[in-house]
């Protein structure tokens, strides 16, 4: 896959996520360290670091998609990941890729049931 190409899958992939309804977000993923190596390496190699917000890893029989999610407090965040699973391997599908594996992890919660 081209970078162009996978520039393109990865936008795909986020506004796919950004519509579900509850999604009040995505986030950066990966652990700080996992953060510094990339962005140490892209420099490295001259190149400007690319930091998407989904991620896509490339394996024998599809792709996997990992992506950090904020979820409004007011819905269920197990619906919400279900329906963002289904929204990426739409996506996923879309592009004629095959579908591996779907990483979604809730990372935060928005809502004034949280606030007390």
């Amino acid at each position: 896959m081209t970078e162009r190409a996978a520039d393109h899958l990865e936008a795909a992939l986020e506004a796919a996520i950004r519509s579900v309804p509850g999604v009040t977000g995505l986030y950066r993923t990966g652990s700080g360290v996992a953060k510094l190596v990339d962005a140490s390496a892209a420099l490295l190699r001259g190149q400007q670091q690319r930091s998407p917000l989904v991620r896509v890893e490339h394996g024998t029989a599809g792709v996997t998609v990992t992506a950090a999610v904020g979820v409004d407090a007011a819905v269920s965040s197990v619906q919400v990941l279900e329906l963002a699973s289904a929204a990426v391997a739409d996506a996923v599908t879309a592009s004629q890729l095959a579908l591996e594996q779907v990483h979604l992890t809730v990372v935060h919660l928005n809502g004034d049931s949280l606030r007390a």
